[in-house]
């Protein structure tokens, strides 16, 4: 099953990539999710806020207390 899907998403690729060759602006490019959905595509979690506030501001007090003095 997994080889399967790995195949429609090369196909689906190729075929973006053919596509996009003959666009003439950059505005009409696509990408390979929108020419057409493949099952698998649920997973990737398109639009959806990568962390929440909470662990951003975790994350930044982290990195805060790693910096270097000069």
């Amino acid at each position: 099953m997994i080889q399967n899907n790995m195949l429609w998403e090369q196909s689906r690729y190729i075929a973006t990539m053919l596509y996009n060759v003959n666009c003439s602006k950059k505005g009409q490019m696509i990408t390979p999710d929108k020419l057409f959905s493949l099952p698998q595509d649920v997973y990737l979690g398109k639009g959806k806020p990568k962390s929440t506030k909470e662990q951003f501001l975790k994350f930044k007090n982290k990195a805060d207390k790693k910096k270097i003095p000069k």
